[in-house]
């Protein structure tokens, strides 16, 4: 997959949709850089990176580590921020919203309100990417 995202042309960023890129983070244990796909959605002008399961790697580093770079962006280097209650709900539902097809990774239905939404954010991981120029 990161190879099919770094063949094809940058996808640009708009409201309420999402672009796949290649995310990199340095590891919480190693300090080697890890790279994943991810969608980075974009809602009210903020870029966030979300995960249905708050204990995968990349979240774990990213917490940790707290910066990433988002390849192909015109200025990668991020400061991660986990957000948490009504504003990681209302990114998970614009995603999910945005896939256009039901995925079976969510804790939840496709058609769950931001409220039903915001009842799993405990076990969920969404990060408010905020630009660091440094």
């Amino acid at each position: 997959m990161i190879g099919r995202i770094r063949a094809q042309k940058s996808a640009v960023y708009a409201e309420r949709r999402y672009v796949l890129r290649v995310l990199a983070v340095r590891g919480r244990t190693t300090g080697e850089i890890r790279t994943v796909p991810i969608a980075v959605i974009q809602l009210n002008g903020r870029r966030y990176v979300c995960s249905p399961h708050c204990r995968r790697d990349w979240v774990r580093n990213l917490l940790s580590v707290g910066q990433a770079e988002i390849e192909r962006d015109e200025h990668p280097a991020y400061r991660a921020v986990l957000v948490e209650g009504y504003e990681a709900a209302r990114v998970i539902h614009t995603y999910v919203n945005a896939l256009g097809t039901s995925s079976m990774a969510w804790p939840f239905s496709p058609s769950a309100t931001v409220s039903e939404n915001r009842a799993h954010t405990g076990t969920t991981a969404v990060f408010r990417l905020e630009s660091h120029r440094g």
